[in-house]
């Protein structure tokens, strides 16, 4: 099975308040470690992160959308959407659907994802639930 596939199989299996099921720790290694911005999260806090989205985005569903793979490391391009029926960082639930799109960059180790380097567009979410305005 490809990386890409592997990345596939585990944002499938993401799915209600728990974020990730069985493939989570199938695919992301023990020693995992996320990058995104200015903040450096291990497995278990990003267990914790991707639990408040599903709490605060109940029926999120992400899409790779271009992926490039070469030797052990994936590049993607995705994007995931949901509705904001719970509290996310303190925001009340609006019930607006929202679409975040980012780009990650994951490298592999005998077959699980170690490492991660993610951005994605934070200003366009907020624009969606009515707390900043972009237009």
């Amino acid at each position: 099975m490809s990386h890409t596939d592997l990345l596939a199989r585990a944002w499938a299996d993401a799915s209600g308040p728990s974020g990730f099921g069985p493939e989570f720790d199938a695919v992301f290694s023990p020693d995992y470690v996320r990058h995104s911005g200015d903040s450096t999260l291990n497995k278990n806090e990003y267990r914790a992160v991707v639990a408040d989205l599903y709490a605060a985005f109940p029926d999120l569903t992400m899409t790779i959308l271009d992926a490039v793979e070469q030797g052990d490391r994936v590049a993607f391009r995705w994007e995931s959407t949901g509705t904001h029926t719970g509290s996310y960082y303190g925001v009340p639930p609006t019930n607006r659907r929202i679409t975040a799109r980012g780009m990650t960059i994951s490298r592999f180790e005998d077959d699980r994802i170690v490492e991660d380097w993610t951005t994605w567009d934070k200003a366009s979410v907020l624009d969606s639930l009515g707390i900043i305005q972009l237009r």
